[in-house]
């Protein structure tokens, strides 16, 4: 694939797909701003270079949950993958593997825990959300231990449905329908078309929502809508799952200090630092504003993870100087994968890993334990501890 950097994947991806399923993966909610703001706050943060060091030889691997992998990177859960290109969650999942770096699932996975379980060979983790039905929810956990998932992401940030208006528009409901805006929208991009739904088709039909208890249903589309998320949520859900699951904890989608704060008194392994891509509540603040407090508010207590904005190696490096442990990204391997199947996912890490490496010798740092705060232009990212 020729595309020298994520802008450039982005652009492939956005010609080869429907208007429906690009705005799904690209645009946020209400007034779209804050998927913006998330990229141009991580640009506002300024890193300090040191000179006359030897970086001839670098690493950017880390230790993450017990688990020595080459980059500070894990796939963050993203939806509809199977939808950009044929079966595109194993494609994203089999590029992670290829990189040595963790894949997340997502509850609403079109594929198989047991058939993501051999793609995901470097980490397979699992993203939850909570259904009213918590016994169904149970189930899913269950399911996934069964298939060997490493770690369950709890995401916390999605009390109900958020108010995705340009998907409204474009005719992208949830669950899906057919009606007149998606099949002139799809009959745009008869490669695409071809490809992906033609061959569903062919095989049987469109994939479903592959690990949903049956009670719950699995169809893409419909005319019910699938199970929503339940607004009741709360930290005794935290609690019951900590004592379901045996493994690694992470919830994801905090943004408060002090919700990181009661999060360690819950035994939470990890937390992720996310406003969801800025796709959930326009006027959230971008997550890269609010992670130094969160740093702070927990210490070595937990593992702090950074999610939403990431389009350049060196934000990878912004974050992890700041205090973060590891980097979520989504929407650059979605690019890869709609530009180019697995070889496009995995164009999309090498891009994002040799920027990384690139960086780090200009900063002058051979080891990512090397980074802090020191390598930050003060009064360039929110630190809590400086005067407002």
């Amino acid at each position: 694939m020729k595309a020298h950097n994520i802008a450039q994947v982005r652009e492939r991806a956005r010609r080869r797909l429907p208007r429906a399923i690009w705005e799904f993966i690209e645009r946020g909610t209400e007034d779209d701003v804050l998927v913006n703001r998330n990229v141009t706050a991580l640009q506002d943060v300024r890193l300090l270079p040191r000179s006359l060091r030897d970086v001839s030889q670098r690493s950017a691997e880390i230790e993450l949950f017990g688990r020595r992998q080459p980059l500070p990177l894990v796939i963050a859960p993203t939806g509809v993958s199977d939808l950009l290109w044929h079966r595109g969650e194993r494609a994203i999942a089999s590029a992670a593997a290829s990189a040595g770096i963790p894949f997340t699932q997502t509850t609403s996975s079109t594929t198989s825990f047991a058939d993501i379980a051999k793609c995901a060979t470097s980490g397979h983790w699992m993203q939850m959300y909570l259904w009213e039905r918590r016994d169904l929810s149970w189930q899913v956990v269950d399911a996934a231990r069964e298939n060997g998932a490493d770690v369950i992401v709890l995401t916390v940030d999605t009390p109900m449905w958020p108010l995705r208006e340009f998907n409204k528009r474009a005719g992208m409901s949830n669950p899906i329908r057919p009606n007149a805006t998606l099949v002139s929208d799809f009959l745009k991009r008869p490669s695409w078309l071809a490809s992906v739904i033609c061959r569903y088709y062919l095989e049987g039909g469109l994939p479903q929502f592959a690990n949903y208890p049956p009670e719950v249903g699995g169809k893409l589309t419909g005319t019910v809508s699938r199970v929503s998320n339940s607004a009741s949520v709360n930290w005794a859900d935290v609690d019951e799952l900590r004592r379901r699951w045996p493994g690694k904890l992470v919830i994801k989608g905090v943004l408060s200090a002090d919700d990181a704060r009661i999060a360690l008194d819950h035994g939470v392994d990890g937390i992720a630092v996310s406003n969801h891509g800025g796709r959930n509540f326009d006027s959230s603040p971008p997550a890269i504003d609010v992670l130094a407090g969160i740093v702070d508010a927990v210490g070595d207590r937990t593992t702090v993870l950074f999610d939403s904005g990431v389009r350049r190696g060196a934000d990878v490096l912004k974050a992890l100087a700041i205090g973060a442990k590891a980097v979520l990204i989504g929407r650059a391997t979605l690019y890869g994968c709609a530009a180019g199947g697995q070889a496009g996912a995995r164009h999309a890490i090498d891009l994002l890993a040799n920027e990384i490496d690139v960086a780090m010798a200009m900063l002058g740092v051979t080891r990512l334990d090397e980074l802090d705060r020191s390598y930050l232009v003060p009064g360039t990212y929110r630190n809590p501890s400086s005067p407002a």
